[in-house]
């Protein structure tokens, strides 16, 4: 027999070998429906390469028996060319596909590592799943040459709490690879192993951007009170790669002195990129004072400065600087503008919406489109301003309008729909048009679709039109 069923408690797997017969295959279908107290069938084709077309009938027929015994009904371990058969067939969505690592042995999940679709879900499964023979299984990798195998062997054993590797982890702190030391400094800091501090204080000294990340963040696991000093010191380094990881482990650590160190150095610091890490920094601190800093952030010559200002201003919902912020909107330099609406976007209510409305015409087009953004993370209705301002000449803002109309006045949004669909010069528009359309059905949706497909001139709004005809 081409096929196994084995069962645990209310759950069933059928287990297909490659070259299981069609009619084995409807053998299993009608065994199904002789079982009791199902609750989840899984056919497993971890096994199968490829899969004849005709094959497919009997999948439809095991789940239509699964359904008559009230089970689900999933297909697991699926590869890309049994995938693409399904796909031809239009069945990928008619059928549950899952991943069921459970089906490998270890050496086959081993070889997983190397794939990086699989790599992190394989990962977390071992953790999950650990045991003596994956544990086995992990050291032996350690003394292998391949680096991607080493680095999930060590996360793996970092994600299982495998204490007991914390000392071979270690020698791996020297390995000359990078990405064998991220995995290690990673490691070592969730294991809490403060006897590595030193050693991985040299990591982030090194400069090497690949691990100044990872070393930060166990530096910030590891702290005591020490290490706000220690960090600001580095915060004058002339590595821009060393400065940008002592500022991630000081906003981790948070404590009052890494805040004062980290204004201090924002009056000091030259660079853009810097500077920019440092405001988004302090606006993780909930002290006062940051809500000033990040208005003087909005008035920065820097682009980059200006949007991080911004963006740590609605992440502290700064009430208390409004008014500061809406006075930008009218700024002479478009982009202050831009940003502080940026910012009213998660901060305004309702109340104050009429404020960013009545900015709309006096602004540059970028502001423009992102008073329409704004207004669309603010709760209320404000249809009628978004339909008056439709024939703007922006597509962009038209196309953000649609989204915003959909979102507080459906009727609106279908009127607007079916004009831009049928007569905007834009296949973008066209195209956002046509996907609000087919989320309200209109009368007569259908008809209007095949009457458009005629005439339609973009190959994208084409496709579009297929593709919802063929679901309909």
């Amino acid at each position: 027999m081409s096929y196994k069923f084995t069962r645990y408690g209310d759950f069933l797997k059928i287990m297909v070998e490659q070259d299981a017969p069609f009619k084995d295959l409807e053998d299993a279908a009608r065994e199904i429906v002789n079982l009791k107290d199902l609750r989840r069938i899984s056919l497993d084709l971890k096994n199968c390469y490829y899969i004849q077309s005709k094959a497919l009938a009997a999948l439809i027929a095991m789940k239509k028996n699964s359904v008559k015994i009230g089970a689900e009904f999933i297909i697991s371990n699926v590869c890309d060319n049994v995938y693409q058969v399904m796909e031809m067939a239009n069945l990928t969505s008619y059928f549950t596909i899952e991943e069921d690592f459970s089906s490998y042995t270890p050496d086959e999940l081993m070889e997983k590592f190397f794939q990086p679709d699989y790599a992190d879900r394989v990962s977390d499964f071992i953790a999950g799943s650990y045991s003596d023979e994956f544990r086995a299984k992990l050291l032996e990798i350690l003394e292998m040459p391949e680096p991607e195998l080493k680095f999930y062997a060590i996360l793996t054993m970092g994600k299982a709490h495998d204490y007991s590797a914390e000392e071979r982890i270690k020698q791996e702190l020297d390995s000359d690879i990078p990405l064998i030391v991220k995995a290690s400094v990673l490691v070592l800091g969730w294991f809490g192993d403060s006897g590595s501090k030193q050693k991985i204080y040299q990591v982030l000294e090194t400069g090497n951007e690949e691990v100044a990340e990872a070393a930060a963040a166990s530096i910030s696991l590891l702290s005591d009170e020490s290490d706000a000093e220690r960090l600001g010191r580095l915060l004058s380094s002339h590595s821009k790669v060393i400065r940008i990881a002592a500022i991630q482990a000081m906003t981790l650590i948070n404590d009052d002195n890494c805040f004062g160190l980290l204004k201090e150095a924002l009056d000091n610091e030259q660079d853009d990129d810097v500077k920019a890490v440092l405001i988004r920094a302090v606006s993780s601190f909930n002290k006062s004072g940051v809500s000033d800093i990040l208005i003087k952030g909005l008035d920065s010559k820097s682009i980059k400065i200006r949007e991080a200002s911004a963006g740590g201003l609605a992440k502290i919902r700064a009430k208390d600087k409004l008014e500061d912020i809406i006075s930008r909107i009218t700024d002479t330099d478009a982009w202050v503008g831009y940003f502080a609406v940026k910012a009213c976007g998660d901060i305004c209510s309702a109340s104050e919406a009429d404020r960013l409305m009545n900015s709309y015409d006096k602004v540059e087009e970028n502001v423009k489109l992102a008073i329409v953004e704004a207004l669309g993370k603010i709760p209320g209705d404000f249809s009628d301003f978004y339909m008056s301002i439709l024939d703007n000449g922006n597509e962009d803002i038209r196309k953000e309008v649609l989204s915003s109309l959909l979102h507080d006045n459906r009727e609106n949004a279908k009127e607007a729909a079916l004009n831009l669909f049928a007569n905007d010069s834009s296949w973008i528009v066209r195209y956002k048009a046509l996907e609000i359309l087919e989320q309200l059905r209109p009368e007569g949706f259908r008809a209007m679709l095949t009457s458009r497909l005629a005439v339609d001139d973009s190959k994208y709004v084409k496709d579009k039109i297929q593709a919802v005809l063929e679901e309909i």
